[in-house]
């Protein structure tokens, strides 16, 4: 729900005059002639910029800033400028409209606890919330004559993000107009008549640009297309309206008639140029390898003005967790950044060392650069081999990621094997259902493979399986007001894994410490285990409290159940603000020629370890992690260990730990 820094343009937004289309790129707000044309930058750094809203008299937008990761919101010159905060809340403020007359400046905030909306009235300085209903309420809408406010909101009792919603301006009870599982992505607008919204569907199982009557109705479908439209903005005559798609990976703006149509009928608005506040050079960097040659890396890339660039036409990420931006490249690339002195880091997974340089860029002018990557360690060569038990590749993100840009992904993070995995989000497909086959994809090296499995979501946990051939329905089961009830033991989802030839486990196994019976009650999986069920146990996945569920695996350990620890990252691949795939990464020691069959042979042999930076290596007289040594009872009490471990992060030993 957030907003994207992107390379491409967002959020596009038509003037009153309708001469302009605003949209934000590159973490600024510009502005380009309806037909294209020279971009205009009405902002600069070091601050992060989002969401356009022209004012009704066209003189101003209204802005979403991310200041040092504090998102509030601002209002700059339609000709540039500063930009003049509105809000300093703590917590997110975005999605920025104009009340009517233009006194006021509506806008979303959880500071309330949910998503609600909130007014801020330009006189006084002074914010109201003005919903309290159930659930969130976001993305606000005026409507052309300033007495209704449209919304996205929580529908009772139905999945996804919210229906749309119309309620008085002035304050009033909400009625319902138009209800469909959505996920964040509806952004309703008004036709300049007032008499309909624009408002983006994923009923035909991708983003649309649908209408329909603000009365509610039935809604036309206006763009169709196997990819995504994003954002619409009516023309102020009402004849065309503007929108993003993501069908070559980046978005790119496009005009279509409001009667809509295929992608045949769309026009795009070409940028021809683009003009900046501040002068700007480029730089060409060239990531070498330890041989010498060209090699894929993860790039963090940090301007003269305090923020983050990416490559034209590349994909600009965020960790939240640290607000960190990266991108990720396959080959060299190039750059254009306010000139002035530029850090560049590059970094590939965590068997090399991580690469920086310090780069004075020209302005107007362009700088090469080498970075040079050796390795830390070369796991391969000793049989081990790092992959990922849980990724997924699409999951209604805004760039539109390809199965080449996906695998050049986990190639840039040195992913040996990587296990994608395609499940639902409420009724929503989360990936695509043809990429299931039972073989590598075609993608796939010898030294790198990407193959897709399957992920069961249900209410007393989730299993990840990997290696089949065909999927085991449902995908979900005991989600409130959906069709499949919580099955009494889901272990048949690892039985159907294991017919097949696969194997199954335990994905982000708890998110809360368990201290209680009834605390543990919660999950299946200590059932499911003593059961003799489960080839593996992920300690490590960025969506689950990993104390927690380390704390529980050696519960298991200690009462005899022997689960090889796996790591899994559960990121979203497309997803901008999401943590890189391999995050959580499970290194297997590979007998022979690696494979997936190899691979995961490795895993039931329990010869593996999960890590998040340190490389491990450990025997116990002389047997390696994973095996098992018989001690008679009468026998030695000594054993001789041997532990090494290694890491392009700083490490640190927790005293009296358990284990």
């Amino acid at each position: 729900m957030l907003p994207a820094v992107s390379t491409g343009p967002l959020d596009p937004a038509w003037s009153s005059d309708g001469k302009w289309i605003a949209f934000s790129m590159r973490g600024d707000i510009w502005k380009i002639p309806a037909a294209g044309g020279e971009a205009v930058a009405l902002t600069q750094g070091p601050h992060y910029y989002f969401e356009p809203a022209w004012s009704p008299d066209g003189k101003r937008l209204a802005v979403t800033m991310d200041v040092d990761g504090n998102l509030d919101i601002g209002v700059v010159s339609a000709a540039g400028g500063d930009v003049e905060r509105l809000t300093t809340d703590p917590h997110n403020d975005v999605e920025p409209a104009w009340a009517h007359d233009g006194s006021a400046v509506y806008f979303t905030s959880d500071r309330a606890g949910r998503f609600h909306l909130f007014r801020h009235a330009l006189g006084a300085h002074a914010d109201s919330m003005i919903t309290d209903g159930y659930g969130d309420q976001f993305q606000p809408a005026v409507s052309p004559d300033g007495t209704q406010l449209a919304y996205v909101g929580t529908v009772r009792g139905m999945l996804g993000t919210g229906g749309i919603w119309v309620m008085p301006a002035t304050g009033g009870a909400p009625r319902l107009v138009h209800y469909e599982e959505s996920e964040y992505h509806t952004k309703p607008a008004w036709t300049p008549d007032g008499n309909a919204f624009l408002y983006v569907s994923d009923e035909m199982g991708s983003n649309d640009v649908d209408i329909i009557s603000a009365a509610g109705g039935n809604p036309v479908r206006l763009t169709a297309d196997g990819w995504n439209e994003f954002s619409p903005s009516p023309s102020p005559d009402g004849t065309r309206f503007a929108f993003v798609s993501d069908r070559t990976g980046p978005t790119v703006l496009y005009t279509v008639s409001a009667g809509g149509g295929p992608y045949r009928s769309w026009t795009a608005v070409p940028i021809r140029s683009r003009r900046e506040r501040v002068p700007t050079g480029h730089v060409q960097v060239t990531v070498l390898g330890p041989d010498g040659k060209p090699m894929p890396a993860r790039i963090y890339l940090k301007a003269s003005d305090g923020r983050s660039y990416a490559p034209d036409g590349g994909f600009h990420r965020v960790l939240s967790a640290t607000e960190t931006h990266y991108f990720e490249v396959v080959k060299p690339f190039t750059v254009e950044v306010p000139a002035g002195q530029t850090s560049i880091e590059a970094m590939r997974g965590y068997e090399y060392r991580p690469s920086a340089v310090q780069v004075n860029v020209p302005a107007n002018g362009t700088k090469q650069v080498t970075i040079r990557l050796t390795r830390l360690e070369n796991l391969p060569a000793q049989g081990w081999y790092s992959g990922d038990t849980h990724i997924h590749d699409l999951h209604q993100g805004r760039w539109g990621l390809s199965h080449q840009q996906f695998f050049d992904e986990l190639l840039a993070e040195d992913i040996h094997v990587t296990n994608a995995l395609i499940h639902m989000d409420g009724t929503r497909i989360m990936g695509r259902w043809s990429d299931l086959t039972g073989k590598p994809s075609p993608l796939s090296t010898p030294d790198y493979i990407l193959q897709y499995g399957e992920e069961f979501r249900g209410s007393l946990g989730h299993i990840a399986m990997l290696g089949i051939n065909h999927y085991v329905l449902p995908f979900e089961s005991g989600l409130p007001h959906s069709a499949y009830a919580q099955p009494v033991m889901d272990y048949t989802y690892i039985d159907s894994a294991v017919a097949q030839g696969g194997i199954a486990g335990y994905a982000h196994p708890y998110h809360d410490a368990v201290t209680t019976p009834a605390s543990g009650a919660n999950s299946l999986i200590p059932v499911d285990v003593a059961l003799g069920r489960g080839q593996y146990y992920a300690v490590a996945s960025d969506y689950s409290d990993e104390m927690a569920s380390d704390a529980m695996y050696f519960r298991l350990l200690n009462t005899g159940f022997r689960l090889p620890a796996i790591g899994g990252t559960d990121n979203f691949s497309d997803v901008w603000r999401d943590p890189p795939p391999g995050t959580d990464r499970t290194y297997v020691h590979v007998h022979g020629t690696l494979s997936l069959a190899s691979w995961l042979d490795g895993i039931r042999a329990r010869h593996t370890y999960s890590s998040t930076a340190p490389l491990v290596s450990f025997t116990v007289n002389g047997t390696e992690m994973g095996d098992e040594i018989d001690v008679a009872a009468n026998g030695p009490t000594t054993v001789r260990v041997h532990a090494d471990a290694r890491s392009i992060a700083a490490m640190s030993r927790r005293a009296g730990g358990d284990a």
